[in-house]
């Protein structure tokens, strides 16, 4: 016998509350697995919260790249410890 499942049908802010709850759960999926498959759910998660807002994967890019120049990236595997107030 094959199982079924119940599916229902969300939206507005039921819908991003639900994609939110998945990216924590896809997250740590990733973390206990540290698995590319599960790192390329997390990142479907991700494309749907953009998909969601209206975000193109052009603008995030964009965005993500404007970050970039303003903070830095972790290509130098460089991680801030702290702020000196000066």
């Amino acid at each position: 016998m094959k199982n079924l499942g119940l599916l229902k049908k969300v939206s507005g802010k039921e819908y991003l509350e639900s994609l939110n709850a998945k990216l924590g759960e896809e997250l740590q999926e990733y973390l206990d697995s540290q698995s590319i498959e599960e790192l390329a759910d997390l990142v479907e998660v991700v494309y749907a919260i953009l998909d969601h807002k209206n975000i193109s994967l052009q603008q995030f890019e964009l965005i993500r790249k404007q970050k970039v120049q303003e903070r830095g990236a972790f290509k130098e595997k460089l991680l801030l410890k702290g702020v000196i107030d000066g």
